[in-house]
C-alpha cells in the first residue's frame, strides 16, 4: 500500500499536474522497485486532483505509466491539498 504521495518538495512541486503526475510515478515506482514488483502488480490506484482542467494531460500521464496494463482506479476533484502548490495526490495498491 502507497498512501499519499505528492510532488512536494520536488522540483515538479510548482508545475503543471502532468509534471506532479510523473513525479509521483517515479516515487511510486522507488517504492515498487524496491518491494520487487513491477506495475503489471498494481491493482488499484486512488488519485485526488484539484481541478479537472488538464484533465487530458493527466491521462496522457495516466497512460504513458500504466502501459497495457490498466488498474481498477478512482479519480475524486477536491477543494484543495496540504499545500496550494499541489495539484495531485496519488493513493496505490500492488498486489503481490
Amino acid at each position: 500500500y502507497i498512501s499519499g504521495l505528492t510532488a512536494f518538495g520536488t522540483q515538479a512541486q510548482q508545475g503543471s499536474i502532468a509534471a506532479q503526475a510523473e513525479e509521483i510515478f517515479k516515487q511510486i515506482r522507488t517504492v515498487a522497485d524496491a518491494e520487487g514488483v513491477d506495475f503489471s502488480s498494481l491493482i488499484k490506484v486512488t488519485i485526488f486532483i484539484t481541478s479537472f482542467a488538464e484533465i487530458d494531460a493527466l491521462r496522457r500521464v495516466l497512460y504513458q505509466n500504466y502501459g497495457d496494463h490498466l488498474p481498477a482506479s478512482s479519480l475524486v476533484e477536491v477543494s484543495r491539498l496540504f499545500s496550494p502548490d499541489l495539484k495531485i495526490e496519488i493513493e496505490a495498491i500492488f498486489g503481490l
